[in-house]
């Protein structure tokens, strides 16, 4: 999957963390054939930060303490006492200040500072940008950045971009590592690493389907299946019970479909490297599961039907089956190439043409 254009790789990241903004692929559009992923990302964040910084960015309140001739906030007479502050007529006084210097903009300064820091430096071009985005920030301090870091964020209102920009910190702190010896920083990139991107396929499915039609309900009811007849005796055995949650589930009044992305080198099993494949029994088995209990469980509407979905590598795949009566199909989908064949063949896969309508 390493082989993914980094232009469609902008495009998969926006689509996952709800970012499309089409204006900014013209300045990647540019730099295309030089771009790592990591000089991706590095341009991302910096061209972020500098549109956060032209439009004023978020400020919050941050506790402080400091020695003043008068008192603001809680007077701290503990430590006024101990350090005889009286004495030059001061007093330490713990208060709140309305400040730049919050978390989210504490994460989005490390992670260009350790940008600056890559063993494999940046494209000089891409470097200037963090340079530059870095510097715009220096009232803002350097934090530890850590994973559960990004869960500590709290964000109100509508911050689509400062989300997608602590989004793309993440996938650099996670693709991070730190050599001891040195200090510096080398970046994995991340298109060679399945998990990683079989979490991003995911997102990008999700996010591509909600934003490019408008013939089905996505995940109106959520994506949890009930199952149809399960008991337990108590709670302590009800726990025992997996939940099921499915990748995508589209609905409209003519189709209700049940959408499952799997990320694999191969979307079919093979006994040998030149041998006929089959589907993978485990992603058959579970998707069966999920249109079994949710037809039982909700039986009124369109009957059923499954989509596996798979990046495609080599030849593509185009399968369609039934299965105790529920239509499964199999496809692929080329992220390889230009992205309009990319949006046309995923509306295709849920029946629409082009315009995001019923073909």
């Amino acid at each position: 999957m390493d082989s993914i254009p980094i232009l469609n790789l902008y495009y998969l990241l926006c689509y996952a963390w709800g970012r499309v903004q089409e204006r900014d692929t013209t300045r990647l559009a540019g730099l295309k054939d030089i771009l790592t992923a990591q000089d991706l990302l590095g341009k991302v964040l910096a061209g972020g930060v500098n549109h956060l910084w032209r439009r004023g960015l978020d400020r919050g309140y941050v506790e402080k303490r400091e020695d003043l001739a008068g008192i603001r906030g809680k007077l701290s007479v503990s430590e006024t006492a101990k350090r005889m502050l009286r004495v030059r007529g001061r007093a330490a006084c713990d208060f709140e200040e309305l400040s730049v210097d919050i978390l989210p903009n504490r994460i989005l300064r490390t992670s260009l500072h350790g940008l600056l820091r890559r063993e494999t430096p940046l494209h000089s071009d891409v470097s200037s940008e963090v340079r530059s985005a870095y510097r715009r920030l220096d009232s803002v301090s350097l934090t530890r950045v850590e994973r559960g870091t990004f869960d500590e964020v709290r964000l109100g209102g509508n911050r689509r971009l400062y989300r997608f920009l602590l989004s793309v910190c993440r996938l650099i702190y996670e693709n991070s590592l730190v050599k001891e010896s040195s200090g510096q920083i080398t970046f994995r990139d991340f298109r060679r690493d399945e998990a990683t991107m079989w979490a991003l396929f995911e997102e990008f499915v999700t996010g591509f389907y909600e934003r490019e039609q408008r013939v089905y309900d996505v995940n109106q009811r959520g994506r949890d299946v009930q199952w149809a007849d399960a008991y337990a005796e108590d709670d302590a055995n009800r726990a025992l019970i997996p939940a099921m949650t499915a990748d995508l589930i589209l609905e409209s009044p003519e189709r209700r479909i049940i959408l499952d992305t799997k990320f694999y080198r191969d979307a079919l099993a093979r006994r040998t490297a030149l041998g006929s494949g089959k589907l993978h029994s485990s992603n058959l088995y579970q998707l069966l599961a999920y249109l079994r209990n949710r037809q039982e469980k909700q039986p009124n509407g369109a009957k059923h039907e499954g989509i596996l979905l798979y990046p495609e590598v080599g030849e593509p795949l185009r399968g369609d089956i039934r299965l105790e009566g529920f239509r499964i199909q199999a496809r692929t989908v080329n992220l390889n190439r230009d992205w309009r064949l990319i949006h046309k063949e995923m509306l295709a896969t849920i029946g629409l043409n082009q315009s995001g309508r019923a073909a």
